[in-house]
């Protein structure tokens, strides 16, 4: 699998960059800021989340190019 991956959790303002299979960035949005948290998979609970991101598992969805480009602007 190719990185980076993008994925947001449907129904909420939560998105996830993923760089690899232990680490992955997370945004959302709180009162209107941008809350950006970075994530390196330790524990495994940590990378058993990565894989239901990349394997869309819950409510885990593709995110859009266009959400891509508003979220991840760096």
């Amino acid at each position: 699998m190719d990185f980076p991956q993008y994925r947001k959790m449907a129904g909420f303002q939560r998105f996830y960059r993923i760089t690899g299979e232990k680490h992955f960035t997370e945004v959302y949005l709180l009162n209107g800021q941008r809350i950006t948290h970075e994530v390196t998979a330790v524990q495994y609970p940590e990378m058993l989340r990565i894989q239901d991101m990349l394997n869309r598992s819950f409510s885990f969805t593709d995110m859009t190019e266009e959400e891509i480009g508003n979220v991840f602007r760096d």
